[in-house]
């Protein structure tokens, strides 16, 4: 087996990456702020997540919306996906990540 394809299967946050729905959503509700942070500026390098790079930009830090942004990031390709996170509607809020495509 490929060596990448053996670290993909093992790295965690490939793992959360194929989470959908409540199986997401029970995953992202027991990580820590750290962790949410850490998954972000690692599928999107470009980013503003991490403390330092958003203060130094100008923007705050990221806090609660941390938890909305992964789990919106990841079901935003899912054709079934209606926009909420149980009862809080992702696509109408101003949010650090791109939920609406």
């Amino acid at each position: 087996m490929n060596e990448s394809l053996i670290q993909r299967d093992s790295d965690w946050r490939y793992q959360l990456s194929e989470l959908k729905d409540e199986k997401l959503l029970e995953q992202v509700n027991s990580m820590s702020r750290t962790e949410l942070i850490e998954w972000l500026a690692w599928n999107d390098r470009n980013g503003l997540f991490l403390d330092e790079d958003a203060i130094a930009e100008g923007y705050p830090p990221l806090t609660e919306e941390a938890r909305m942004c992964v789990y919106g990031v990841i079901m935003r390709d899912e054709p079934e996906w209606d926009g909420y996170m149980r009862e809080v509607y992702l696509r109408d809020m101003d949010l650090a990540v791109d939920v609406n495509r």
